[in-house]
């Protein structure tokens, strides 16, 4: 699966910062910094860890990752991260982070509970996951860096959290982590979980915006549940839809963002048996049953979200899609 490349980005911006190359942390993934900077590269999670790689033989101070995670702030996540932002509540919002995490270039499981009258976040797969040890220990602590700094953009106060217990072997000096996540931190632990106050729970986001989340919601939904099912390009291409807010890009800057022409990728999709036209009219088609499957949103509403310059033109293309007009799709859910 591929993804915007807003870690990879932020790895090469932090190394940089420790004196390590854009294109030593590149090296072997394909990817050039320029690509990253203009937003015309994707990744895949392999390309992600293969940069990791790269950046510790340069460096293993643990300040590397823990930048890198606090670099990234929810804003960073697209459509994700703006659901999450905009989430009724935090309870809602973590409930939703878990949900739909395999949109944000997941490097290990999320899970939270709430334990002896504590939220407790956890990392289900941690011992499952076939990364080397020094992998592991960068990933995770670049992990702990991201999920502090994702709860203070998501809850209204500075929350911080009780403590943290990591399951790797002790990391040197100590006594940074406790400075930079402003709790305790323990080593050697059986699993890894950082503990907050129960109340966190019951904050509201400072940008919370039902409506706006129950867009991203669907979105993401969609995203999520119906794009993966196509491989090769034309998958590709149908994610880079789903992650563009409406009016959606022209075939110019998708091909761009994959590394070809606009002939290659014509070219490409047609011996797919798919075509540019064809997959926007899947997703804008994907995404107006699931928003008419709800109440949220009034028909001249969805026409705006997907792009239509008005909305008798979104009625006429709906019928031409689905053999109905979108009242009498609605009228059926």
């Amino acid at each position: 699966m591929t993804y915007a490349p807003y870690k990879l980005f932020a790895l090469v911006q932090t190394a940089a910062e420790f004196g390590i190359s854009a294109e030593a942390v590149l090296r072997g993934t394909g990817l050039v910094a320029a690509a990253l900077a203009d937003g015309k590269a994707i990744c895949t999670v392999d390309q992600y860890l293969m940069a990791c790689s790269n950046a510790l033989r340069h460096c293993r101070d643990p300040r590397l990752p823990i930048q890198v995670g606090k670099s990234l702030h929810l804003s960073a996540y697209g459509l994700y991260g703006f659901a999450l932002i905009c989430s009724p509540t935090v309870r809602s919002g973590f409930e939703f982070a878990v949900r739909y995490h395999g949109l944000a270039t997941p490097i290990f499981e999320i899970a939270w509970e709430i334990r002896d009258g504590y939220f407790v976040w956890t990392f289900p797969d941690e011992a499952r996951v076939a990364y080397s040890r020094p992998q592991r220990t960068f990933l995770m602590i670049q992990q702990l860096a991201q999920h502090v700094t994702h709860v203070k953009d998501i809850a209204r106060a500075d929350r911080r959290p009780i403590d943290i217990k990591v399951a790797l072997d002790p990391v040197e000096p100590g006594a940074l982590f406790e400075q930079e996540f402003g709790c305790p931190v323990s080593f050697s632990a059986a699993r890894t979980e950082i503990t907050y106050e129960m109340s966190i729970l019951d904050d509201r986001p400072p940008l919370t915006n039902p409506v706006t989340h129950a867009m991203l919601r669907e979105s993401c939904e969609a995203l999520i549940g119906r794009v993966p099912e196509k491989s090769g390009l034309a998958g590709q291409v149908s994610r880079i839809f789903m992650e563009s807010a409406a009016p959606f890009p022209p075939m110019e800057m998708v091909a761009a963002r994959l590394a070809m022409t606009p002939r290659t990728l014509r070219r490409r999709l047609t011996e797919e048996g798919a075509s540019y036209s064809g997959l926007l009219d899947q997703v804008r088609n994907d995404l107006a049953r699931q928003y008419l499957a709800t109440d949220t949103f009034t028909v001249d509403d969805i026409a705006q979200l997907l792009g239509f310059a008005d909305t008798a033109n979104f009625r006429a293309s709906f019928k031409r899609w689905n053999g109905q007009t979108p009242a009498g799709y609605r009228s059926r859910c």
